[in-house]
């Protein structure tokens, strides 16, 4: 049986010039979709801000909670001190109880909203001890200087003078070693971070360091409490940007 060839269908397409033309894009509508897509970004925006102002709004309640309920414990156990705290090679001062335990803090205006600007727990670390040190070499005055500063404790700064010729042989400082320590913690609402900076803890130094608000929680304020109280502690894991400055 013979098969018939059928040969195939031939398609025409119209030549381009006799296509149908796509209605060109408006001037109007290419500001539409403009406004449109700069909105749902907006919108993605403000959803969140409001999600990171949360947050750090969460933590600086559960740092408030935790440092008012710590400041009255260690008022009563007024646990010494861990630190060296050198003045310099021949005054050096160690284990100063932690006591007169304050808690604070400040709100502030963000938008329409009353928030957290910051927390502060500090301390005083006292010796009752009136000291007068003497420095004659510029380093040897700049260090002390540094100390006392960084202490926060109020000092005179006498220059002491040749009776008959009046050059300048030393510096003579005259300071009672009570000082302070504190915790303050600032909020960072924009990037839904904490900012602690610790003062007079392992020394006469300044510790800043960074933790995302989801990071802050009971768990993570013992470990602070461990440092103050000189135990082993894991304060610092994970934490952003640490840095430590001595005076």
């Amino acid at each position: 049986m013979k098969h018939r060839f059928h040969p195939p269908a031939l398609r025409y397409s119209l030549p381009l010039s006799l296509q149908p033309k796509k209605p060109p894009v408006s001037f109007l509508d290419d500001l539409k979709r403009q406004a449109e897509a700069l909105k749902a970004q907006k919108d993605g925006d403000a959803a969140s801000i409001a999600r990171n102002l949360a947050l750090t709004e969460s933590a600086c309640k559960t740092v408030f909670t935790y440092f008012t309920t710590l400041a009255p414990q260690l008022e009563v156990l007024r646990p010494p001190s861990h630190a060296r705290y050198t003045l310099d090679r021949q005054n050096v001062l160690e284990r100063l109880p932690l006591t007169e335990f304050r808690v604070d803090s400040r709100r502030k205006k963000l938008g329409n909203e009353d928030v957290f600007d910051f927390l502060v727990m500090h301390w005083q670390l006292k010796t009752g001890r009136e000291f007068q040190l003497t420095k004659d070499f510029l380093p040897d005055m700049e260090k002390l200087e540094a100390k006392l500063h960084q202490s926060g404790m109020k000092f005179e700064n006498e220059a002491v003078r040749h009776a008959e010729n009046g050059k300048l042989q030393c510096r003579r400082y005259t300071f009672v070693a009570d000082f302070v320590g504190l915790v303050r913690v600032t909020a960072q609402h924009e990037s839904a971070k904490l900012h602690f900076q610790v003062q007079n803890v392992d020394g006469f130094e300044t510790v800043t360091l960074e933790l995302p608000a989801l990071e802050v929680s009971g768990a993570r304020l013992d470990e602070l409490a461990k440092w103050l109280t000189g135990h082993p502690h894991a304060f610092f894991k994970d934490a952003l940007n640490v840095r430590r400055v001595e005076a």
